[in-house]
C-alpha cells in the first residue's frame, strides 16, 4: 500500500530566492510537512490557498495586502518573512488579516533553523508526526453558517429584547448584537435577552467563539470586532477589542462591527440596522454589502427614533425596510441560505417602498 500524503500544508508566498530554497529545504525535513511555492501573483496565492486550505502560510512583506483579499474567502494562521524584525505597529495592523508572527532571514544566527522551526509548530495542528492508526478528523466543531449583526441605539434594547424573542432554538447563525448603552447596563441587558430567548445569550469578550445559535453582546465602553480564531486548526471566527476609532463616536461601534464582520466571513453576514439616533451602521452596511452581503433595517412606523435606519435607507445600502415584527422571519429565512448560496437575492426580499 503506497503511504499516505503528508496531511500538513505550509504554503509560501513569493519570497527571496534563497529564502524560498532555505525554508523549503528546511520543512521537508520535518515529517507530515507538505511545502507549496506559489509565484507573486495576489489571484494564484489567494486561489492555492482556497484549494489547498493550508495550516500556515508564510508570505514577504510585499505581499501583506493579498492577505486582505485572502480573508474574504477563509481564515490561515500567517508568518511575514522579513530581512528585518517589524515594527510593532506592522504586526498591530497586519493582524486583522491574520498574520500572528515573523520569521527572519536565515543571516546572522547561529540557531536560525531551530528558531523558525520553533514558532511555526506553534501554529500548525499537533498532529504533525504520524500516528500509527490516525483516527479520522472530527467535523468541524460550532462553525457558524454565517453572521447576524444587530444594531441599534435610542430604543434599541426593547426592540432587540422584541426580535430575540422570535428567533427558534434552530437556527445555525451566529448573533452579535450592539446597541449604544455604557459599559455597566451589560450584564443585566444580558440577562434580560437570556430571559426571552431561546438561544444561549452571552457577553462579548475578547477571545469570545462565534458559535451556532449563540447570541453575544458587544459590551459598551469597547469596539467589537469579528475575526478569524487564529489559535484553532479550525475556520472559526472570535470577537476582540479594535483599537479602530468610532467613525460615529459612539461605543460599541456597529460601523466598526459590521465592516470587521464583512471582511471576516463575507457574504455569509446580514447586518439589521434597528430603532437609534444617529449615522452609526451606515458604514458599516456599505462594507456588508461591498462584499456581497445583506442588510435589513426596521421601518419607520415600529422605530423609537428613525435616524439610524433612515441614513441607511439614504445612503442605499438597504436590501429591504420591515417592521420590527417581520425582522425575525426575515433573518431565520436568510440563515437557511447561507451554507447553500450565502444570500437570499434582494428581489425575492418582501420590503416595504423606501
Amino acid at each position: 500500500m503506497p503511504e499516505s500524503s503528508p496531511s500538513i500544508t505550509v504554503l509560501l508566498g513569493h519570497l527571496p530566492t534563497t529564502g524560498r530554497l532555505t525554508l523549503t529545504r528546511l520543512l521537508e525535513t520535518q515529517a507530515g510537512i507538505r511545502v507549496v511555492n506559489v509565484s507573486d501573483k495576489p489571484a494564484e496565492l489567494v486561489g492555492m490557498a482556497r484549494r489547498l486550505r493550508p495550516a500556515l502560510l508564510i508570505v514577504s512583506e510585499v505581499q501583506v495586502r493579498t492577505l486582505e483579499l485572502l480573508t474574504h474567502y477563509l481564515a490561515v494562521p500567517v508568518v511575514l518573512y522579513c530581512e528585518a524584525v517589524p515594527l510593532a505597529g506592522t504586526l498591530r495592523e497586519t493582524r486583522r488579516w491574520g498574520v500572528v508572527d515573523y520569521i527572519l532571514a536565515s543571516g546572522g544566527c547561529a540557531d536560525w533553523a531551530g528558531d523558525v522551526l520553533r514558532k511555526i509548530r506553534q501554529y500548525l495542528p499537533q498532529a504533525v508526526v504520524p500516528l500509527p492508526a490516525p483516527a479520522r478528523l472530527p467535523e468541524v466543531p460550532g462553525l457558524p453558517g454565517g453572521v447576524i449583526i444587530v444594531g441599534g441605539s435610542t430604543g434599541g434594547t426593547a426592540a432587540v429584547e422584541q426580535l430575540v424573542r422570535s428567533l427558534p432554538a434552530t437556527l445555525a447563525c451566529a448573533v452579535v448584537v450592539a446597541v449604544h448603552l455604557p459599559g455597566s447596563f451589560l450584564d443585566s441587558f444580558v440577562k434580560r435577552l437570556a430571559r426571552v430567548s431561546a438561544l444561549p445569550v452571552v457577553a462579548g469578550w475578547p477571545g469570545t467563539q462565534l458559535e451556532p445559535g449563540r447570541i453575544i453582546v458587544a459590551p459598551g465602553g469597547h469596539n467589537l470586532e469579528i475575526r478569524p480564531a487564529l489559535n484553532s486548526p479550525w475556520q472559526s471566527w472570535q470577537t476582540d477589542f479594535s483599537s479602530e476609532y468610532s467613525p460615529s463616536g459612539d461605543e460599541p461601534s456597529i460601523d466598526i462591527l459590521m465592516r470587521s464582520a464583512a471582511r471576516t466571513a463575507g457574504r455569509n453576514v446580514l447586518g439589521v440596522i434597528l430603532t437609534g439616533l444617529g449615522r452609526d451602521g451606515t458604514l458599516g452596511a456599505q462594507v456588508i454589502r461591498q462584499h456581497g452581503g445583506t442588510v435589513l433595517v426596521q421601518d419607520e412606523a415600529s422605530s423609537a427614533v428613525f435616524s439610524m435606519p433612515k441614513s441607511v435607507i439614504q445612503a442605499g445600502w438597504a436590501h429591504a425596510v420591515l417592521p420590527l415584527d417581520e425582522l425575525p422571519a426575515a433573518i431565520v429565512r436568510h440563515a437557511g441560505h447561507f451554507r447553500r448560496v450565502s444570500v437570499r437575492p434582494a428581489a425575492t426580499l418582501v420590503s416595504r417602498p423606501v
